[in-house]
């Protein structure tokens, strides 16, 4: 089962798609990618909105999508991206911003150096909120912190996802095949924004993965999302 755990195709909620016609056309490239399920992860930022305003804002958006999905499209699961912010550790409101059918949140962390404070919080958010982390793109925030401090997150009771597109570069190819290694990656999205936008699809990805550390991994990635999406308890996934 090939599924997209990272995406902005919902439309006119962030900066992601801007309108039914292109979230439309995103699907179909998914839809020709043979992708099976995507989550549609719009961004959200809790020092602009609460969160059930996000939620009624997120729901209004796929129910106008709703009518224009075709029987090939991949299903859609509903989610967020949720920005890492301190006040966070005592939002009980978090869970309502789970991807759909499960306990699981997207985290996405700061485009700064992870300190401490930062890693503390994570692992304050899931034991004192009873909900699970999947760290958005990991590899991305190689470039604002060190290896050692993104290992230190991930090696907490938490799993990674990472962008195909960050494949597709020798440089940022490096950091994921590194991340895999390490047993920091759990799952792929395309963090699908725009069409014009350059992203690379699952299935480029699956390619250059398949390429370099054998097909076996292409089945942990697949096995991994399925057991997200029957809610396993993290430690039980990988």
């Amino acid at each position: 089962m090939k599924i997209d755990f990272h995406s902005h195709i919902l439309p006119g909620i962030d900066d992601g798609s801007r309108d039914i016609e292109e979230s439309v056309e995103l699907l179909d490239y998914m839809a020709d990618d043979h992708v099976d399920i995507v989550a549609a992860t719009p961004h959200y930022y809790c020092g602009e909105c609460s969160v059930d305003h996000f939620i009624e804002r997120r729901n209004d958006a796929y129910e106008r999508l709703k009518p224009h999905l075709k029987p090939h499209h991949p299903k859609i699961i509903l989610g967020a991206e949720v920005l890492y912010n301190h006040v966070l550790v005592g939002n009980e409101q978090l869970s309502k911003l789970c991807l759909q059918g499960t306990d699981f949140v997207m985290l996405e962390m700061p485009y700064r150096q992870l300190t401490e404070d930062i890693i503390d919080d994570v692992e304050k958010i899931y034991t004192r909120l009873d909900v699970k982390l999947l760290i958005a793109h990991i590899e991305r925030y190689l470039h604002f912190t060190s290896y050692k401090e993104l290992a230190q997150l991930m090696g907490l009771n938490v799993l990674g996802q990472i962008n195909a597109k960050s494949l597709m570069k020798f440089s940022t190819r490096r950091n994921c095949l590194k991340l895999i290694k390490d047993g920091y990656v759990h799952v792929m999205g395309t963090d699908y924004h725009r069409r014009d936008s350059g992203h690379a699809l699952i299935g480029e990805g699956y390619e250059i993965l398949a390429g370099k550390c054998g097909k076996d991994l292409i089945r942990y990635i697949e096995e991994n999302g399925r057991d997200i999406l029957e809610n396993r308890d993290v430690e039980d996934i990988g």
